[in-house]
């Protein structure tokens, strides 16, 4: 179980600055340069998903959150189509909506996280409840809006990104406090 914590200890905030970085660069490309994005992009929401399986792992049965086993198998899912898709045409056509469901899977989760952490009394609960409903609000605006999502997908996927990025990264705080309590236990 150490183990299976340490390797969680850096994925996370591996996997957070990744899609943070991402979110950051994709505010200064358009929707036709993002297709040249799409391996970098599927990369990120791959490494994310994986960091939502093992996180999913981690937790005593019990405890487990089976919408983080979907929303990490979505990520993996997407980000395999992406990297691996039919095509970059395809995937820049599809882009959106990919991400949608993607950053939608993962804020439901998040909220999900957000309030058994408020059960725990975690003071951090009220910011990953506020980006979970944020990227859920982002995530139906790319579904249902299609003319607007064509014209403001690059920032919302950035910002999307972002939100999502800083989640993961505050995930990282719990889960290090949680290891080095192991640690002082074991001494």
């Amino acid at each position: 179980m150490k183990n299976v914590l340490k390797t969680v200890k850096w994925l996370l905030p591996i996997s957070g600055l990744l899609v943070v970085a991402l979110g950051i660069i994709m505010f200064f490309v358009t929707l036709e340069e993002l297709s040249n994005w799409a391996i970098f992009v599927g990369i990120a929401m791959i490494l994310s998903g994986i960091t939502d399986l093992v996180s999913f792992k981690r937790k005593e049965k019990e405890k487990r959150n089976n919408i983080m086993l979907a929303s990490g198998s979505i990520a993996i899912l997407l980000g395999l189509y992406t990297v691996f898709g039919r095509g970059l045409g395809l995937v820049e056509f599809a882009l959106p909506l990919i991400f949608a469901v993607w950053i939608g899977s993962a804020s439901i989760s998040r909220i999900k996280d957000a309030l058994a952490k408020k059960k725990n009394g975690h003071p951090l609960w009220v910011f990953m409840f506020s980006f979970g409903v944020l990227g859920i609000l982002l995530g139906v605006l790319l579904i249902f809006n299609e003319m607007l999502s064509t014209f403001i997908v690059t920032y919302a996927l950035a910002t999307m990104f972002i939100t999502h990025g800083i989640n993961t990264i505050m995930l990282f705080i719990p889960v290090e406090l949680k290891i080095k309590s192991k640690t002082e236990v074991e001494k």
